[in-house]
């Protein structure tokens, strides 16, 4: 079985190495191993494609390096998907660090799979420094399904995040790409990992979190301000999610409504009952969330809900487009 590593990137040709190390010493941990790492240029401005060929010419495994000048995370993570060779595939971030028994605690699970899985693990700090923030340290491992284990946006979105994230390509087959609308690059700004989850969810696939396949998240996010930025991107992501759902899985968009009646407790008692340290409360969740809604709205009327498919794949331009929405 091969297994391809991907990494989509932007303007990272200052600390790209880093997290490429990572992905070899986890690979060379799990050796023998049939692997490749696939990386996905994202229209960088800087020299970051140099960086990463610079890099693969010292890696003992096959590097791809894609340029994808279409911006954002989804059209990026599509393009791997087209290039990628192996049949269990693992999605991280640029700046993200797997930990050396990753690969091997993977294999390890993937191993007793008797049908495919989506799955995930924890997210660490990296650096200390950092805000506690886009982490994931939850110590119990937890498996949804549609049919045994009910499960809500705030179960499934809490415990398996898009730079810890694999799947064999049989579940890809089956759910389809990623949705283009949603993503960093994208006018959603976010989502696009929590929209695949629940396309894999109520197509009957397994979603489980694994505390032991641990990612180290560089984020570099020190100050306020920013870190208000990235929830607001959050929350204009979960309101297109709610949006997209709401009137086939509504179950998926009832947290909203505990967000709306939390955001009344802080008008009742002006307190920030959501975030304090970075200054982002309920109100401000709901607030973008409705935004992010509208977006999508708007945004969907505009655009073709499928990727674009280069000619190797318009003979499955029509499966897709059935599994899309």
């Amino acid at each position: 079985m091969k297994l391809s590593v991907i990494i989509a990137t932007r303007n990272r040709a200052h600390a790209i190495a880093e997290s490429l190390d990572s992905i070899a010493a986890s690979l060379a941990n799990a050796a023998p191993i049939d692997a490749e790492i696939v990386v996905i240029d994202n229209g960088s401005r800087d020299a970051t494609s140099k960086a990463v060929e610079q890099w693969a010419v010292g890696c003992p495994f096959p590097v791809r390096l894609v340029v994808e000048p279409r911006p954002g995370l989804s059209v990026a993570r599509n393009r791997a998907l087209r290039t990628a060779q192996g049949e269990l595939l693992v999605f991280t971030d640029d700046d993200c660090r797997l930990s050396k028994q990753y690969i091997s605690e993977l294999l390890r699970y993937d191993a007793s799979d008797v049908e495919p899985v989506l799955r995930g693990g924890s997210v660490e700090l990296g650096d200390q420094t950092d805000l506690p923030i886009t982490i994931r340290t939850t110590e119990t491992r937890q498996r949804f399904n549609r049919h045994t284990d009910p499960a809500t946006h705030d179960s499934i979105v809490g415990h398996i995040s898009g730079c810890n994230m694999a799947m064999r390509r049989a579940l890809v087959e089956k759910v389809g790409p990623f949705d283009e609308r949603f993503g960093a690059g994208s006018k959603l700004e976010s989502g696009e990992d929590s929209d695949y989850l629940f396309r894999a969810y109520l197509a009957g696939f397994t979603l489980e979190y694994v505390p032991d396949m641990t990612v180290f998240h560089y984020h570099g996010r020190k100050h306020k301000p920013v870190g208000y930025k990235l929830y607001r991107g959050y929350s204009i992501g979960a309101g297109a999610i709610y949006a997209k759902y709401l009137f086939r899985q509504p179950k998926l968009c009832v947290p909203f409504c505990w967000d709306l009646k939390k955001s009344i407790s802080e008008i009742v008692s002006g307190k920030n009952l959501f975030y304090p340290i970075i200054g982002f409360s309920f109100k401000h969740k709901v607030a973008y969330a409705a935004l992010g809604a509208i977006k999508f709205c708007l945004i969907s009327q505009r655009l073709q809900p499928w990727p674009a498919q280069d000619s190797a794949q318009s003979d499955n331009a029509a499966s897709w487009k059935k599994n899309w929405l």
